[in-house]
Protein backbone atom coordinates (compact mmCIF):
# COMPACT_ATOMS: atom_id res chain seq x y z
CA UNK A 1 0.00 0.00 0.00
CA UNK A 2 1.50 3.45 -0.77
CA UNK A 3 1.69 5.96 1.88
CA UNK A 4 -0.68 8.15 0.46
CA UNK A 5 -2.08 10.97 2.09
CA UNK A 6 -0.03 10.37 5.60
CA UNK A 7 3.41 10.25 3.84
CA UNK A 8 2.13 13.59 1.85
CA UNK A 9 1.31 15.04 5.48
CA UNK A 10 4.28 13.59 7.29
CA UNK A 11 7.38 14.86 4.74
CA UNK A 12 5.81 18.10 3.68
CA UNK A 13 4.45 19.24 6.79
CA UNK A 14 6.13 17.89 9.82
CA UNK A 15 7.27 21.07 11.76
CA UNK A 16 6.48 23.83 9.54
CA UNK A 17 3.72 24.96 11.66
CA UNK A 18 0.34 26.98 10.38
CA UNK A 19 -1.95 26.44 7.62
CA UNK A 20 -1.41 24.09 4.27
CA UNK A 21 -1.98 26.24 1.22
CA UNK A 22 -1.95 25.57 -2.27
CA UNK A 23 0.35 27.78 -3.65
CA UNK A 24 3.24 26.76 -0.28
CA UNK A 25 6.79 27.84 -1.85
CA UNK A 26 9.68 25.93 -0.66
CA UNK A 27 10.47 22.09 -0.63
CA UNK A 28 9.94 20.64 2.63
CA UNK A 29 12.70 19.35 4.90
CA UNK A 30 12.81 15.87 5.16
CA UNK A 31 11.07 14.16 8.67
CA UNK A 32 13.63 13.62 11.65
CA UNK A 33 12.89 10.23 13.20
CA UNK A 34 14.29 10.77 16.18
CA UNK A 35 12.36 14.40 16.87
CA UNK A 36 8.97 13.12 15.26
CA UNK A 37 9.42 9.83 18.15
CA UNK A 38 9.77 12.19 20.47
CA UNK A 39 6.62 14.13 19.96
CA UNK A 40 4.73 11.25 19.91
CA UNK A 41 6.03 10.11 23.41
CA UNK A 42 5.56 13.30 24.88
CA UNK A 43 2.15 13.11 23.38
CA UNK A 44 1.09 10.09 24.95
CA UNK A 45 2.79 11.40 28.29
CA UNK A 46 0.54 14.54 28.01
CA UNK A 47 -2.44 12.62 27.97
CA UNK A 48 -1.46 10.18 30.67
CA UNK A 49 -1.46 13.34 33.04
CA UNK A 50 -4.15 14.94 31.50
CA UNK A 51 -6.59 11.93 31.35
CA UNK A 52 -5.17 10.85 34.85
CA UNK A 53 -4.45 7.50 34.06
CA UNK A 54 -1.60 5.50 32.79
CA UNK A 55 -1.46 3.58 29.19
CA UNK A 56 -1.49 0.39 29.07
CA UNK A 57 2.19 -0.69 28.92
CA UNK A 58 2.18 -3.14 26.10
CA UNK A 59 0.37 -1.36 23.83
CA UNK A 60 2.48 1.64 23.98
CA UNK A 61 5.33 0.11 23.58
CA UNK A 62 4.01 -1.95 20.26
CA UNK A 63 2.87 2.21 19.20
CA UNK A 64 6.68 3.16 19.33
CA UNK A 65 7.92 0.08 17.97
CA UNK A 66 5.68 0.47 15.02
CA UNK A 67 5.79 4.17 14.59
CA UNK A 68 9.76 4.21 14.43
CA UNK A 69 9.60 1.65 11.81
CA UNK A 70 7.12 3.35 9.86
CA UNK A 71 8.79 6.22 9.85
CA UNK A 72 12.19 5.31 9.30
CA UNK A 73 10.40 3.45 6.13
CA UNK A 74 9.59 6.43 4.98
CA UNK A 75 12.74 8.39 5.11
CA UNK A 76 14.68 5.91 3.81
CA UNK A 77 12.32 4.99 0.63
CA UNK A 78 10.62 8.64 0.20
CA UNK A 79 7.51 8.87 -1.76
CA UNK A 80 7.98 4.66 -2.58
CA UNK A 81 7.61 3.29 0.29
CA UNK A 82 5.41 0.42 0.51
CA UNK A 83 3.20 1.01 3.88
CA UNK A 84 0.99 -2.02 4.94
CA UNK A 85 -2.08 -0.85 7.19
CA UNK A 86 -0.05 -1.39 10.57
CA UNK A 87 2.35 1.12 9.42
CA UNK A 88 -0.40 3.52 8.15
CA UNK A 89 -1.83 3.34 11.51
CA UNK A 90 1.73 3.97 13.37
CA UNK A 91 1.96 6.75 11.06
CA UNK A 92 -1.21 8.57 11.55
CA UNK A 93 -0.29 8.33 15.43
CA UNK A 94 2.72 10.31 14.21
CA UNK A 95 0.54 12.71 12.10
CA UNK A 96 -1.97 13.45 15.27
CA UNK A 97 0.97 14.37 17.73
CA UNK A 98 3.80 16.25 15.18
CA UNK A 99 1.67 19.16 15.38
CA UNK A 100 0.62 19.20 11.12
CA UNK A 101 -3.20 17.22 11.79
CA UNK A 102 -3.73 16.78 16.08
CA UNK A 103 -6.85 15.42 17.33
CA UNK A 104 -7.40 17.53 19.90
CA UNK A 105 -9.99 16.62 22.93
CA UNK A 106 -12.94 19.14 23.45
CA UNK A 107 -13.19 19.94 27.12
CA UNK A 108 -15.47 22.97 28.62
CA UNK A 109 -16.42 23.44 25.12
CA UNK A 110 -12.65 24.09 24.21
CA UNK A 111 -9.54 22.48 24.02
CA UNK A 112 -6.25 22.67 25.81
CA UNK A 113 -3.78 24.92 24.45
CA UNK A 114 -1.05 22.83 26.27
CA UNK A 115 -1.48 19.92 24.49
CA UNK A 116 1.72 19.58 22.68
CA UNK A 117 -0.11 18.32 19.68
CA UNK A 118 -1.60 21.61 19.59
CA UNK A 119 1.63 23.90 19.20
CA UNK A 120 1.37 24.26 15.09
CA UNK A 121 -2.60 25.73 15.75
CA UNK A 122 -2.86 26.97 18.71
CA UNK A 123 -2.88 30.52 17.69
CA UNK A 124 -5.06 30.32 15.00
CA UNK A 125 -7.77 28.39 16.73
CA UNK A 126 -7.34 30.84 20.27
CA UNK A 127 -7.75 33.54 18.05
CA UNK A 128 -11.48 32.67 16.84
CA UNK A 129 -12.13 31.30 20.69
CA UNK A 130 -16.02 32.50 21.28
CA UNK A 131 -16.77 31.46 18.01
CA UNK A 132 -15.25 27.95 18.11
CA UNK A 133 -16.66 27.75 21.78
CA UNK A 134 -20.37 28.17 20.37
CA UNK A 135 -19.39 25.75 17.52
CA UNK A 136 -18.45 23.00 19.89
CA UNK A 137 -21.47 23.56 22.05
CA UNK A 138 -23.39 22.86 18.91
CA UNK A 139 -22.26 19.96 18.02
CA UNK A 140 -23.88 16.57 19.68
CA UNK A 141 -23.04 12.55 19.67
CA UNK A 142 -25.69 10.19 18.56
CA UNK A 143 -26.44 7.84 21.03
CA UNK A 144 -27.82 4.63 20.23
CA UNK A 145 -28.38 2.37 23.59
CA UNK A 146 -28.44 -0.73 20.76
CA UNK A 147 -25.02 0.37 19.28
CA UNK A 148 -21.95 -1.62 20.57
CA UNK A 149 -19.96 1.58 21.67
CA UNK A 150 -23.42 3.86 22.61
CA UNK A 151 -23.39 5.52 19.52
CA UNK A 152 -23.20 5.90 15.79
CA UNK A 153 -22.22 9.37 14.92
CA UNK A 154 -22.27 13.17 14.75
CA UNK A 155 -24.70 15.70 14.65
CA UNK A 156 -25.18 19.69 14.79
CA UNK A 157 -27.67 22.23 15.26
CA UNK A 158 -28.49 24.08 12.57
CA UNK A 159 -31.83 25.82 13.63
CA UNK A 160 -33.42 26.07 17.56
CA UNK A 161 -33.91 22.05 18.45
CA UNK A 162 -32.90 21.14 15.21
CA UNK A 163 -29.81 19.20 13.44
CA UNK A 164 -27.86 17.98 10.81
CA UNK A 165 -26.61 14.47 10.44
CA UNK A 166 -25.88 12.01 7.65
CA UNK A 167 -28.41 9.85 6.07
CA UNK A 168 -26.58 7.08 6.89
CA UNK A 169 -26.15 7.48 10.75
CA UNK A 170 -30.21 8.07 10.53
CA UNK A 171 -30.42 4.24 8.95
CA UNK A 172 -28.34 2.60 11.54
CA UNK A 173 -30.81 4.35 14.35
CA UNK A 174 -33.95 3.69 12.66
CA UNK A 175 -36.21 0.78 11.48
CA UNK A 176 -36.72 -0.41 8.07
CA UNK A 177 -35.65 3.06 7.08
CA UNK A 178 -36.12 4.04 3.22
CA UNK A 179 -36.06 7.38 1.12
CA UNK A 180 -38.06 8.85 -1.71
CA UNK A 181 -37.94 12.16 -3.04
CA UNK A 182 -36.54 13.83 -0.04
CA UNK A 183 -39.24 12.03 2.17
CA UNK A 184 -38.12 9.58 5.13
CA UNK A 185 -39.60 6.10 5.32
CA UNK A 186 -39.31 4.22 8.55
CA UNK A 187 -39.03 4.88 12.56
CA UNK A 188 -36.61 5.73 15.04
CA UNK A 189 -35.28 3.40 17.10
CA UNK A 190 -36.16 4.24 20.69
CA UNK A 191 -34.15 6.00 22.90
CA UNK A 192 -32.15 7.60 20.37
CA UNK A 193 -31.00 11.12 21.47
CA UNK A 194 -28.45 13.35 20.46
CA UNK A 195 -25.75 14.33 23.55
CA UNK A 196 -24.23 18.32 23.07
CA UNK A 197 -21.97 17.74 26.11
CA UNK A 198 -20.05 13.97 25.61
CA UNK A 199 -16.90 15.40 26.20
CA UNK A 200 -13.70 13.58 28.22
CA UNK A 201 -14.75 13.05 31.73
CA UNK A 202 -18.42 13.63 30.73
CA UNK A 203 -18.78 16.52 29.95
CA UNK A 204 -22.37 18.81 31.08
CA UNK A 205 -25.42 16.47 31.71
CA UNK A 206 -28.03 19.00 31.08
CA UNK A 207 -27.41 18.71 27.17
CA UNK A 208 -29.43 15.53 25.97
CA UNK A 209 -32.58 15.78 23.82
CA UNK A 210 -34.20 12.79 22.67
CA UNK A 211 -34.83 12.52 18.90
CA UNK A 212 -38.35 13.33 18.23
CA UNK A 213 -38.65 13.20 14.78
CA UNK A 214 -37.11 12.89 11.18
CA UNK A 215 -37.98 16.15 9.07
CA UNK A 216 -36.32 15.60 6.06
CA UNK A 217 -33.44 13.43 3.93
CA UNK A 218 -31.27 14.46 1.30
CA UNK A 219 -31.64 12.52 -2.16
CA UNK A 220 -30.85 8.96 -3.14
CA UNK A 221 -27.97 9.34 -5.99
CA UNK A 222 -28.27 7.29 -9.32
CA UNK A 223 -27.50 3.90 -8.63
CA UNK A 224 -25.23 4.26 -12.17
CA UNK A 225 -23.47 7.56 -10.30
CA UNK A 226 -22.21 5.32 -7.42
CA UNK A 227 -18.42 5.72 -6.50
CA UNK A 228 -16.38 2.95 -8.52
CA UNK A 229 -14.23 1.87 -6.01
CA UNK A 230 -15.85 3.13 -2.05
CA UNK A 231 -18.61 1.06 -1.34
CA UNK A 232 -22.00 3.18 -0.35
CA UNK A 233 -20.68 7.00 -1.37
CA UNK A 234 -22.49 8.44 -4.15
CA UNK A 235 -21.21 11.84 -5.66
CA UNK A 236 -25.25 12.23 -6.89
CA UNK A 237 -26.85 11.72 -3.55
CA UNK A 238 -26.93 13.93 -0.45
CA UNK A 239 -25.89 12.07 2.42
CA UNK A 240 -28.03 14.24 4.68
CA UNK A 241 -30.83 14.09 7.60
CA UNK A 242 -32.61 16.73 9.59
CA UNK A 243 -33.76 15.70 12.68
CA UNK A 244 -36.03 17.29 15.40
CA UNK A 245 -35.35 17.10 19.18
CA UNK A 246 -37.45 16.74 21.89
CA UNK A 247 -37.66 20.07 23.81
CA UNK A 248 -37.20 19.48 28.29
CA UNK A 249 -38.44 22.32 30.49
CA UNK A 250 -35.80 24.71 31.67
CA UNK A 251 -32.62 23.08 29.15
CA UNK A 252 -32.58 25.67 26.19
CA UNK A 253 -31.28 23.83 23.14
CA UNK A 254 -27.19 24.78 22.14
CA UNK A 255 -27.13 28.10 20.13
CA UNK A 256 -27.30 26.99 16.47
CA UNK A 257 -24.13 27.82 14.15
CA UNK A 258 -23.73 29.82 11.05
CA UNK A 259 -24.20 28.19 7.80
CA UNK A 260 -22.42 29.35 4.69
CA UNK A 261 -25.46 30.06 1.83
CA UNK A 262 -24.93 29.62 -1.63
CA UNK A 263 -27.47 33.00 -2.14
CA UNK A 264 -25.16 34.66 0.24
CA UNK A 265 -24.30 38.17 -2.37
CA UNK A 266 -21.29 38.58 -0.27
CA UNK A 267 -19.58 35.48 -0.85
CA UNK A 268 -22.05 34.34 -4.16
CA UNK A 269 -21.11 30.44 -2.86
CA UNK A 270 -17.56 30.77 -3.02
CA UNK A 271 -16.12 30.21 0.46
CA UNK A 272 -15.17 26.97 0.23
CA UNK A 273 -11.94 27.02 -2.33
CA UNK A 274 -9.10 24.40 -2.12
CA UNK A 275 -6.32 25.92 0.66
CA UNK A 276 -8.69 27.06 3.52
CA UNK A 277 -7.67 26.29 6.65
CA UNK A 278 -11.18 24.63 8.21
CA UNK A 279 -11.76 22.74 11.37
CA UNK A 280 -14.02 19.59 12.25
CA UNK A 281 -15.50 19.12 15.43
CA UNK A 282 -17.23 15.61 16.10
CA UNK A 283 -17.36 12.41 17.56
CA UNK A 284 -14.38 10.01 16.06
CA UNK A 285 -13.86 6.70 16.97
CA UNK A 286 -17.26 4.94 16.39
CA UNK A 287 -17.84 1.19 16.32
CA UNK A 288 -18.14 1.87 11.92
CA UNK A 289 -14.38 3.06 12.31
CA UNK A 290 -12.50 1.76 9.25
CA UNK A 291 -9.48 2.58 11.18
CA UNK A 292 -9.22 2.45 14.80
CA UNK A 293 -7.89 5.19 16.99
CA UNK A 294 -4.77 4.50 18.00
CA UNK A 295 -5.06 6.25 21.03
CA UNK A 296 -7.95 4.03 22.78
CA UNK A 297 -5.81 1.16 22.33
CA UNK A 298 -3.63 3.06 24.78
CA UNK A 299 -6.51 4.67 27.19
CA UNK A 300 -9.58 3.11 27.35
CA UNK A 301 -12.86 4.84 26.79
CA UNK A 302 -11.31 7.91 24.99
CA UNK A 303 -13.27 6.87 22.15
CA UNK A 304 -16.69 8.28 21.32
CA UNK A 305 -15.64 12.06 22.97
CA UNK A 306 -16.04 15.15 21.55
CA UNK A 307 -12.82 16.43 19.49
CA UNK A 308 -12.15 18.60 17.41
CA UNK A 309 -9.27 18.06 13.85
CA UNK A 310 -7.74 21.48 11.97
CA UNK A 311 -6.80 20.84 8.20
CA UNK A 312 -7.42 22.42 5.04
CA UNK A 313 -9.61 21.96 2.58
CA UNK A 314 -8.00 20.03 -0.56
CA UNK A 315 -10.16 20.55 -2.99
CA UNK A 316 -13.25 23.01 -3.21
CA UNK A 317 -16.16 23.69 -5.77
CA UNK A 318 -16.10 21.48 -8.97
CA UNK A 319 -12.77 20.13 -8.42
CA UNK A 320 -13.76 16.44 -6.93
CA UNK A 321 -13.73 14.09 -9.89
CA UNK A 322 -17.18 12.64 -10.33
CA UNK A 323 -19.11 15.93 -8.47
CA UNK A 324 -21.61 16.63 -11.31
CA UNK A 325 -23.46 18.72 -8.70
CA UNK A 326 -20.24 20.74 -7.33
CA UNK A 327 -22.01 19.55 -3.76
CA UNK A 328 -18.87 18.02 -2.60
CA UNK A 329 -15.49 19.73 -1.73
CA UNK A 330 -12.57 17.53 0.50
CA UNK A 331 -10.69 18.00 3.83
CA UNK A 332 -7.41 16.85 5.15
CA UNK A 333 -8.22 17.53 8.87
CA UNK A 334 -7.87 13.95 10.63
CA UNK A 335 -11.40 11.78 10.84
CA UNK A 336 -12.62 8.00 12.12
CA UNK A 337 -15.80 6.31 11.77
CA UNK A 338 -18.32 8.60 14.46
CA UNK A 339 -16.99 11.62 12.60
CA UNK A 340 -19.99 11.17 10.34
CA UNK A 341 -22.39 14.00 10.57
CA UNK A 342 -19.37 16.37 11.83
CA UNK A 343 -19.31 19.88 10.77
CA UNK A 344 -16.34 21.18 8.50
CA UNK A 345 -15.88 25.28 9.83
CA UNK A 346 -14.45 28.19 8.05
CA UNK A 347 -11.25 28.43 10.37
CA UNK A 348 -9.49 31.59 7.61
CA UNK A 349 -12.01 33.89 8.40
CA UNK A 350 -14.36 34.56 11.26
CA UNK A 351 -13.68 30.62 12.73
CA UNK A 352 -17.69 30.29 12.69
CA UNK A 353 -19.31 29.57 9.30
CA UNK A 354 -19.76 25.80 8.38
CA UNK A 355 -18.90 24.90 5.00
CA UNK A 356 -19.60 21.30 4.73
CA UNK A 357 -21.06 18.45 6.19
CA UNK A 358 -18.49 15.40 6.34
CA UNK A 359 -19.87 11.89 5.34
CA UNK A 360 -17.00 9.56 3.83
CA UNK A 361 -13.59 9.42 3.09
CA UNK A 362 -10.60 7.03 2.13
CA UNK A 363 -8.03 6.10 4.83
CA UNK A 364 -5.37 7.77 4.38
CA UNK A 365 -6.06 9.35 1.26
CA UNK A 366 -8.79 11.21 1.39
CA UNK A 367 -12.04 13.15 3.57
CA UNK A 368 -15.28 14.18 1.41
CA UNK A 369 -17.73 16.64 3.05
CA UNK A 370 -21.02 18.29 1.18
CA UNK A 371 -20.61 21.25 0.36
CA UNK A 372 -23.50 23.40 2.22
CA UNK A 373 -23.07 26.48 -0.24
CA UNK A 374 -24.34 24.03 -2.73
CA UNK A 375 -27.54 22.59 -0.15
CA UNK A 376 -28.83 25.66 0.35
CA UNK A 377 -32.13 24.77 -1.47
CA UNK A 378 -32.02 21.40 0.05
CA UNK A 379 -31.88 22.79 3.31
CA UNK A 380 -34.55 26.14 3.05
CA UNK A 381 -37.18 22.95 2.31
CA UNK A 382 -36.71 20.94 5.28
CA UNK A 383 -35.24 23.85 7.82
CA UNK A 384 -37.66 26.06 10.14
CA UNK A 385 -36.85 29.70 9.31
CA UNK A 386 -34.77 29.16 6.15
CA UNK A 387 -36.14 30.95 3.88
CA UNK A 388 -34.41 33.82 1.40
CA UNK A 389 -31.30 36.28 2.77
Amino acid sequence: MSAGGTYKRLLGESGSGGLEHADGAGAPSPPDPERLITQLSDEIGWLEEHLRRKADQAARERLMRGAERAVRKVVDEGAEAELDSRDLLRLEAVVHSDGSRPVLFVEDDFFDAADPAAANWAASLSRVQAELRTVCRAVGRVNDPSAPLGYQGSAWAIDDGVVVTNYHVLEVISAHPSRIDGEFGGVLKPDVEVDFGGEVGGGPSDRVFRISRVLGVGREGAPERAHPTVPRVNFDGLDMAVLELERVRGRPFPTPVQVARGDDPATHGALASRGRGVYIVGFPGSSLSTRPDVFAELFDGVAGVKRLTPGALTEGRGEVEGDARNWIISHDASTLGGSSGSLVVDLDAEGRKVLGLHFAGVPDRVNWAHRLEGMTPELAAVVPGWGSL
